[in-house]
């Protein structure tokens, strides 16, 4: 009957919640795990000596492979020195960015002042990149066209989407293949100018300046290649580059810009060295920032003597923990979470309830986080408020010959403009 048929179908919809609860907790619990082994193996690759027998078994094991590694890197640069390999060109002007190590050396946030600076000189200017973590997968992916986003941060992973939602009248595409989306900007937007964001490595396509970052706070790492180390390639591959970009030297110790030159000119005499600050915007609540990113927000003299909770899922946490010391925030608590992290409703909800039983005032995080909290967290308005540091770089000591020169080298392939 009618009755005993709607009891079965609620016990049976009953049953399948549960069971979908007991298996999204499993997943949970195990990306914990996982998640929880990965920093605690970042944490052992950023060391330069390790205690302990079996750690250091583990690591001469990791320093082999490293070994094997760098070897298979110097044979494709053979290869694509030596014609080998084929290098593609484009017909525009190609900056390549990227940097030597992994981890954050503020790539995404130099890729925007630099897009600003090429735009603002009057150039149709176009950021490539390859879509890292993204879901969408194809040879070419318009994240923005330069008047809208095409994508959310899922589809195009959360550094794609961060420079196309800050950059107006920028498009930004992602995709493997550079040479591909290089020339699909060219032929749908008129590119004069493309950035490959992260490009240092990318071989592939030839390119007319290549500009290496230096974290002046983690200075490259520990000195090893990867696995073993935080080395992308050899420090040798200095001698690439065509301009040196020193980031966060606001934030250095002692002797670390001088070390950085002098590495930099040991391998490279010939490259400019410029240096860069991330410079503190303002605040902007979360759900302010999911709506308007161009929000006036909080000044960030606000927040000097509130107590927060720093949380980050990004290469360098240290750094934004430092920025908000420097700005007076007292921070009660840093929650660190792996590279890249996806947040989880549950997590947020359990980051909300600690920064509430340590008496915290407010939630600070990054906008590289922001783009990783789901919706329903974002748009929701808290107890405690979550709060978006929105930070700029700025170009300093040889900022200027920097810009002149990048001027006059456009100009040379591309024409003059204005």
């Amino acid at each position: 009957n009618k009755g005993a048929s709607r009891k079965s179908a609620i016990l049976l919809r009953e049953m399948l919640t549960e069971y979908e609860a007991r298996e999204n907790a499993h997943r949970i619990r195990t990306t914990e795990k996982v998640e929880n082994l990965q920093t605690y193996f970042i944490h052992l690759v950023h060391s330069k000596e390790v205690k302990g027998v079996c750690l250091n078994i583990i690591m001469a094991v990791l320093y082999i492979f490293s070994l094997v590694y760098a070897n298979l890197v110097n044979l494709k640069l053979i290869g694509y020195k030596t014609g080998l390999l084929k290098r593609e060109s484009l017909g525009c002007y190609v900056i390549s960015l990227g940097n030597i190590t992994v981890g954050g050396t503020g790539k995404t946030p130099t890729a925007q002042r630099l897009a600003r600076e090429i735009r603002d000189m009057g150039y149709r200017v176009v950021i490539l990149n390859r879509g890292y973590r993204a879901k969408w997968h194809g040879d070419v992916g318009i994240v923005s066209d330069g008047e809208k986003l095409h994508m959310d941060a899922a589809e195009a992973g959360d550094e794609a989407y961060m420079l196309a939602k800050h950059l107006p009248n920028v498009p930004v595409l992602i995709g493997a293949e550079r040479a591909v989306t290089g020339r699909y900007a060219m032929e749908h937007f008129g590119a004069e100018v493309a950035i490959l964001d992260d490009g240092y490595q990318h071989w592939q396509l030839n390119r007319d300046l290549d500009i290496l970052l230096v974290d002046a706070v983690n200075v490259f790492g520990n000195g090893y290649l990867l696995p073993r180390g935080t080395l992308r390639e050899s420090m040798s591959h200095i001698s690439r580059a065509d301009v040196c970009l020193m980031t966060k030297v606001d934030q250095a110790a002692e002797g670390s810009r001088e070390y950085i030159r002098d590495t930099v000119h040991r391998y490279n005499e010939k490259a400019k060295i410029v240096e860069s600050i991330h410079q503190p915007r303002c605040f902007i609540l979360l759900s302010d920032w999911y709506v308007n990113i161009a929000c006036a927000g909080v000044p960030v003299e606000e927040i000097q003597g509130k107590h927060v909770v720093a949380v980050s899922a990004i290469g360098n946490p240290a750094s934004f923990e430092q920025t908000l010391s420097d700005l007076g925030a007292v921070i009660i608590e840093s929650l660190r979470y792996p590279d890249h992290h996806d947040y989880t409703i549950r997590e947020m909800q359990d980051v909300l309830q600690q920064a509430e039983v340590q008496g915290a005032e407010s939630i600070v995080i990054t906008e590289k986080d922001a783009v990783k909290i789901p919706a329903e967290v974002a748009k929701e308005a808290w107890k405690i408020p979550i709060y978006v540091i929105c930070v700029e770089v700025t170009f300093q000591q040889g900022a200027d010959e920097f810009r002149d020169e990048l001027r006059l080298r456009i100009q040379e392939k591309v024409g003059q403009k204005g």
